[in-house]
């Protein structure tokens, strides 16, 4: 049994509880006031939204027990049992004779004399559940003559009040209170009846399944909701307009009473970039945004109407859009997407799915055929190459990445075959962070190449081509970024080649659009020599910041000097060396840069560049539990 304390007033919330799947709504009369009238609709809602209506009822009056029991009440939870004496008078008035004494009357329990009342003595006697709260100290000396009382159905912890009866208010996980807890669940083991705890953190539950404690009380729906709302504005996307520039984001942060940890991402500038970008292509080609490089919905909403959609890869990215660009076109991979995560994408509308497999075409055609649809796909195959160097390669060498081009017939023959998809062309992503234009654009030749002769060989003709993304940032030389507006002069050539039934030629970059708009500050803690090496240890480090590590490279940093120091404490510094700079995990992986510096001291901050791609996105934000950064978003220019 799931329960769930409901001390609103309000049938409607009472609803909603029972379409949120509980089973019992404990409607509290104890602590909440609620009119007759009220406490009666609340309990016909319970009835309509398939939930139990039990009342937790302010006192052991016979005279209210009664009449929330014919309003259809089906339980009622006695707080503040000390004693046998004060069950026995619950169940007296909870129970028709021969169990009880309640009262007899032909009202809507008996649907207004439309059942026969020894009918309805005999179900409501096995129907109406009577449940003690242990609250007190005073009943814990007489728990075994409680629980088996005639007639108790259950026996119900109550940690909160029963801290303070004990002498440690509302510590309920103080060790006195959790004996006591321990004592009543011993006592209602000892005699067979049920035991219901109220878990308040996630290791209640757990110890309590282990003891085959089955009957939880979840809480009450005020805290729930007031923590649902909490989290929820903490969560909704903002701006600030305080600040206009990193800096200013970072000097701010100097003066704050914790250690500087922070991104601080510039979505004007953002926007700026993306414009540029957008505007250099050729026609037939579009720009479409690889939404794992940043997912942040504030960085999707901001590049909306710039770029032509965005690129996700699953189904959590797919919300993402729909949240912040619900008007969007999105175009849907991901290297295996799953039935429902396929489902959700055709739902959504997507405009073409990037499928890797035979397999996942059948998984995609299940899905649009049971939606009714069509759904459009691009054959992501991976090719053999010769490939320029980059970063990270998907294509051209062993990879789990796309098709092969030995298994590219069968998925041809499968796309032709299965209901519910068509294709639309081909899908070629075969590296990433790639620095040069022209053996860029000499790998878009080859592509050129392998499609037009797929196309002869299997009789197909490709409307769209996607070449993926792969423009790269240089972190070693920031200063001198891929030239973008030679490759689209070298690009318009290029597309001059391109068949014309290819009537999209598609990008999807990520990197290249959003790195240099982010930047992550970490304050120097500590500042130390080990073996003759220069360690400058941050607030920080790789579970915010992981693409050093993962890329293992020194990434571009520069030093903002702080002034402020506590009188009294040593200041250590490094000047004029070469300094590692590493984070405050537990590992000797833990680094992100390595290069000398003029001075950098303990209280300095680090502000490493050209962070706003694969930085908080693709880190394990969680491991040593440290707090995460602040994230800053500057205002974007309709913000």
């Amino acid at each position: 049994m799931n329960g769930l304390f409901v001390a609103t007033p309000s049938p409607a919330l009472v609803e909603m509880v029972g379409a949120a799947g509980y089973d019992v709504a404990i409607l509290d009369a104890e602590h909440a006031l609620v009119s007759p009238d009220t406490l009666q609709e609340m309990i016909r809602a319970a009835e309509v939204s398939g939930v139990a209506p039990w009342v937790r009822v302010p006192e052991h009056d016979p005279g209210f027990v009664l009449r929330v029991l014919d309003a259809g009440a089906t339980g009622i939870v006695v707080p503040h049992v000390r004693c046998r004496a004060d069950v026995e008078a619950v169940v007296r008035a909870a129970r028709y004779a021969p169990e009880g004494l309640r009262s007899l009357n032909s009202g809507r329990m008996v649907g207004h004399g439309r059942t026969e009342l020894a009918t309805h003595v005999a179900q409501a006697n096995r129907r109406v559940s009577v449940v003690a709260m242990i609250e007190d100290a005073e009943a814990l000396e007489v728990i075994d003559e409680i629980v088996t009382t005639p007639g108790l159905d259950m026996v119900l912890e109550g940690a909160a009040d029963l801290s303070q009866s004990l002498g440690v208010p509302w510590q309920t996980r103080h060790p006195h209170v959790r004996a006591a807890v321990d004592q009543v669940h011993a006592a209602c083991a000892r005699h067979g009846v049920r035991f219901c705890a109220i878990p308040r953190v996630p290791a209640d539950h757990a110890r309590w399944q282990a003891r085959g404690v089955t009957d939880v009380v979840l809480g009450e729906e005020r805290s729930l909701a007031v923590r649902a709302f909490r989290s929820r504005v903490s969560e909704i996307p903002g701006y600030c307009r305080e600040f206009r520039s990193h800096a200013q984001v970072i000097a701010d942060a100097v003066d704050g009473p914790e250690p500087v940890c922070l991104f601080s991402y510039d979505l004007r500038a953002l926007q700026e970039h993306a414009k540029a970008v957008v505007a250099a292509l050729p026609d037939r080609c579009r720009m479409f945004y690889a939404v794992k490089a940043n997912s942040d919905e504030r960085v999707v909403a901001a590049l909306d109407g710039i770029v032509a959609g965005f690129e996700v890869a699953s189904g959590g990215e797919l919300r993402v859009v729909g949240d912040a660009a619900p008007d969007a076109s999105v175009l849907m991979g991901g290297p295996v997407p799953t039935d429902t995560e396929l489902a959700a994408g055709v739902a959504a509308g997507v405009t073409r799915f990037h499928v890797e497999s035979a397999l996942g075409l059948h998984r995609l055609s299940d899905a649009a055929t049971a939606a009714g649809t069509t759904a459009e796909v691009l054959l992501r195959v991976n090719l053999a190459g010769p490939f320029p160097a980059a970063t990270i390669a998907m294509a051209g060498r062993p990879t789990q990445f796309g098709i092969d081009e030995s298994a590219l017939p069968e998925a041809i023959a499968a796309v032709a075959d299965l209901p519910g998809v068509r294709l639309a062309g081909f899908h070629l992503h075969s590296l990433s962070n790639n620095l040069d234009p022209a053996t860029h654009l000499t790998m878009l030749g080859h592509y050129r190449d392998a499609v037009l002769a797929w196309e002869e060989r299997f009789g197909v003709r490709a409307e769209v081509v996607n070449v993926g993304g792969g423009i790269g940032v240089d972190y070693a030389a920031l200063d001198t970024p891929f030239d973008w507006p030679a490759f689209c002069r070298g690009l318009h050539d290029l597309l001059s080649t391109f068949p014309t039934h290819w009537r999209e030629v598609d990008f999807e970059c990520g990197r290249f659009l959003v790195a240099r708009c982010g930047v992550y500050a970490a304050e120097v803690l500590d500042v130390k020599h080990i073996h003759g090496q220069a360690h400058a240890l941050v607030r920080g480090g790789n579970h915010h910041f992981r693409l050093p590590s993962s890329w293992a490279h020194s990434h571009p940093f520069h030093v903002v000097p702080a002034d402020a120091w506590p009188a009294g404490r040593p200041r250590p510094e490094v000047a004029g060396e070469e300094v590692t700079i590493c984070g405050e995990l537990c590992t000797p992986k833990d680094t992100l840069a390595r290069a000398p510096v003029e001075r950098l001291r303990a209280g300095d901050v680090v502000v490493f560049e050209a962070a706003g791609a694969y930085g908080w996105d693709i880190s394990h934000h969680d491991f040593l539990r440290h707090p995460h950064p602040e994230r800053v978003f500057l205002a974007p220019e309709d913000g």
